[in-house]
């Protein structure tokens, strides 16, 4: 069944937790260490809401317009869940992070669109309109795109927004690594839309499972009744929340500098390098590079790993063959020896 399969996933846990080599795969900032971070205590019964308050602060908007999820992959689910029924027609962006292609296939008819490397990764709204019907309940894109880190023009998402909310969809639209910029949040830009996202790719609390799905109130009052039948968060996910907050502007501060830091290290290598290239990202830590026409991004990664001591992930992963997505959030300052040790490897040396 399609939900039991996840090629990047299976790819990526099985490879990565074994390799030694220069990370250029992990596409969050390193890990926040729980030991480092002074929880409060609160009481269990309301600490859920604590961290949506908090939350809501940080994101400078109303609490009742936010709702804590077990990452935005449960928040992903949740959404599925609550705004589509069985039948109900689903469609989803191609390149996309595989758990919320699988989710989706799992819970209604899953229609496709690209969004085109040749294209600049645009949004072909025509394109996504001709396939929507009246079954036509939920649209999903990741902003900005996941492998490319680039974003689409607001005027695009918006008018995309209102086609969808015309025929009495959602637009849900992934912010994971928004963050990284100063790009501003699509909540509430249009009735439509329902924002997922979460703090772990950018502050680093991963095991923590801080996501959130915001909305008007009377759509996230919904959505809480439906994330009981799923189970409510629990009291030291959102205590760890509270204190992961209380020191929120400077980690995002710092995962900033890195990203800021290593596009433009990471950019001249794309340039200078032979049959290199990409859409320059917009600041999220990640891009998309594409390979010579005659190189397997597969074996590529392979040889890279086990030959050359990097790793950064293979683009087949995400619909994109013959690319690598390449991440410099955890490199450090072996960056520029990984990037010579793909270039090696490109050049079969």
């Amino acid at each position: 069944m399609a939900f039991q399969s996840n090629r990047y996933l299976t790819w990526y846990i099985a490879t990565t937790s074994r390799s030694t080599s220069i990370n250029l795969f992990a596409s969050g900032v390193h890990a926040l260490d729980p030991a480092d971070l002074d929880v409060p205590r609160v009481d269990p019964s309301g600490a859920a809401r604590l961290f949506e308050e908090g939350l809501a602060r940080w994101l400078s908007i109303p609490a009742d317009e936010v709702l804590f999820t077990p990452g935005a992959t449960g928040g992903t689910l949740l959404a599925l869940l609550a705004l589509a029924e069985p039948g109900d027609e689903i469609l989803v962006e191609a390149p996309v992070y595989e758990p919320m292609l699988r989710q989706a296939l799992r819970l209604g008819t899953v229609k496709r669109f690209s969004r085109l490397p040749s294209n600049g990764w645009r949004l072909p709204v025509d394109e996504v309109l001709r396939q929507m019907t009246d079954r036509t309940r939920l649209v999903m894109i990741t902003e900005p795109s996941n492998p490319s880190g680039t974003f689409l023009p607001r005027d695009q998402v918006l008018s995309l927004a209102d086609a969808v909310g015309r025929r009495g969809g959602r637009l849900l639209v992934n912010e994971v690594y928004r963050l990284f910029t100063d790009a501003p949040s699509y909540h509430l830009a249009a009735e439509s839309i329902v924002v997922v996202s979460s703090l772990s790719k950018l502050l680093g609390p991963y095991w923590a499972r801080l996501g959130w799905l915001s909305a008007s109130e009377s759509l996230v009052s919904g959505l809480r009744i439906g994330h009981w039948n799923m189970g409510m968060p629990t009291a030291p996910a959102a205590a760890a929340g509270l204190a992961v907050l209380s020191r929120a502007d400077d980690l995002r501060s710092r995962a900033m500098e890195i990203s800021a830091s290593g596009l433009d290290v990471v950019d001249r290598w794309v340039s200078s390098t032979p049959g290199l290239s990409w859409t320059r990202p917009q600041g999220t830590g990640f891009g998309c590079v594409h390979l010579p026409e005659s190189v397997d991004d597969l074996g590529l990664c392979e040889v890279l790993d086990s030959e050359h001591g990097v790793l950064p992930v293979p683009g087949t992963f995400f619909g994109v063959p013959g690319s690598i997505r390449l991440s410099w959030l955890q490199a450090g300052d072996r960056l520029e020896e990984g990037l010579s040790r793909v270039a090696r490897g490109l050049a079969g040396g």
